[in-house]
This record gives structure tokens, sequence and C-alpha cells, in this order.
């Protein structure tokens, strides 16, 4: 009888738990699910309480904040999700081209941009891929590279071809493991952030009565140099410097 008993508890917890596994699975999905259907509705301002709730983050759920962001009217929102979209998946042709629109109703669209047009190009290229994909290109030359070298020891005849193309992989290994120790470094360096305030003045100390050394509009990107706790010292895309409160602006990596 007690074994009886006990099989018959074990077997009801074990389905429970299936059931609360599945139901904390589907919980992501249905909450999304919500949330789009508040968005379709017209209810933005409940679409971005939905969205933000929700976890883990992904790009589709940052591209849809920052669609309802938009809708709304916090545009130096819309931005910053649009960016946090973009840094999971690059290359996505809708969420680039809402973050250049975002960019362009405020105006910012080339004053986020770096002034000289090399600069622009490096950029672009390196934040076309994610550190991952920068790290698998950086492993794939590294074996290229030592299967081509071993290859040379024996096939004699194409010794110069495949010393080519070890020389070719080593330095396809070099550009991805620079592109991807700019990411990394750059970022821990001088952490990305977007203006969220209407207009925020960047002074030239960290004091409130200093004096303004230039104003930051809605959406505007900056790097972060200097953490005083309220006080940040932020440079622009333009190479402007000054110091701004820390509650005009939110950094693009989510802590």
């Amino acid at each position: 009888m007690r074994l009886k008993r006990f099989t018959y508890n074990f077997g009801c917890a074990c389905v429970l738990s299936v059931a609360f596994a599945g139901a904390v699975v589907a919980s992501p999905a249905d909450e999304l699910k919500a949330a789009n259907q508040l968005y379709d509705a017209g209810k933005f301002s409940d679409a971005i309480a939905g969205y933000e709730k929700i976890e883990p983050k992904t790009a589709t759920l940052f591209f849809n904040l920052g669609n309802a962001c938009f809708r709304e009217g916090q545009i130096g929102k819309a931005v910053l999700n649009f960016e946090r979209a973009r840094r999971l998946s690059p290359r996505d042709p809708d969420i680039l081209a809402n973050l250049k629109f975002a960019q362009q109703k405020l105006g910012v669209d080339e004053l986020n941009a770096p002034t000289k047009a090399w600069q622009r190009f490096l950029r672009s290229a390196i934040d076309s891929r994610t550190p991952g994909e920068w790290r698998a290109f950086e492993l794939t030359g590294i074996w290229l590279a030592a299967l081509a070298i071993g290859l040379s020891l024996w096939l004699h005849r194409a010794r110069t071809a495949l010393m080519v193309v070890s020389v070719a992989a080593f330095a396809w290994s070099a550009a991805a493991a620079a592109a991807l120790s700019y990411q990394a470094v750059g970022e821990r360096a001088a952490p990305k952030a977007i203006i969220l305030a209407k207009e925020t003045a960047a002074r030239f100390a960290p004091l409130p009565d200093a004096t303004i050394h230039f104003k930051l509009g809605e959406g505007t990107a900056v790097s972060i140099y200097e953490d005083r706790g309220e006080w940040l010292y932020v440079e622009r895309a333009d190479g402007q410097q000054g110091w701004v409160k820390r509650d005009a602006l939110a950094r693009i990596a989510m802590e």
C-alpha cells in the first residue's frame, strides 16, 4: 500500500512539475503575444510596460519595444531600443531602417555618425557582425591556417599555394580578432549611451551651476568616459565632450 501511494504521489509530482515547467517556458511567448495585442490595439503605453517586463530580451523584443516607444512619442527611447536590437541582429534590414528613421525624426542621424568617411566605413564594417560572429571568424582563420601549414608538409608541389592560404587565413583571423577587441574593449572603456531627455546641457564641470559647453538633444549617441555618480563625462561622435546628469541618458548595453 505504501509503495503504491508513494508511486502515485511521485507520479503526480512529476506531472505537476512538467506542467509547471511548460507554463514557465510558455510564459514569455504568452507575454509577448499579449504585448503585441496591446500594440495592435493602439495601447502603446501598456505595450511598452508589457515588453519591458519580458525576459530574456531578444532582438525581436527590443525591436517591438522600439516601435511602441516611437508610436508613444518616446523617440529617444525608441532609438535606444533599436540600437539594442541592432547589437543582437546587426544586419536585420527592418531594425536598421527603423533606427535610421527614428534618428532622422530627431535630426541626429548625421550627428551620431563619425565625422570622417573612413571612420564611418570602419565602424559600419565592425558593427555588421556580433562579437560571437567575429569570434567564430577568428577561430576559423586559425584552423584554416594550421590546416594549410600541415598540408604543405605533405603536399610539396602545392606548398606555395598552401602557404599563401595560410598567410591569408592568419590575416583574416587577425582582422577578426581586432574587430572583436574593438567591440569588447571599446564598450568597457567607453560604454555607449543614448540621450533620453528632450534636451540636456553638457557642462565644463560636474556641477549644476557650471558653464554650459553645448546642448545634447534627444536620441544623441554618446560615449561615457568617466562616472562620478550623479554626473557622467561623455563624448559625442564629433568629439565634443562635457559633463551631463546621469538621469538624462541610458546605456545601450543593459547591466
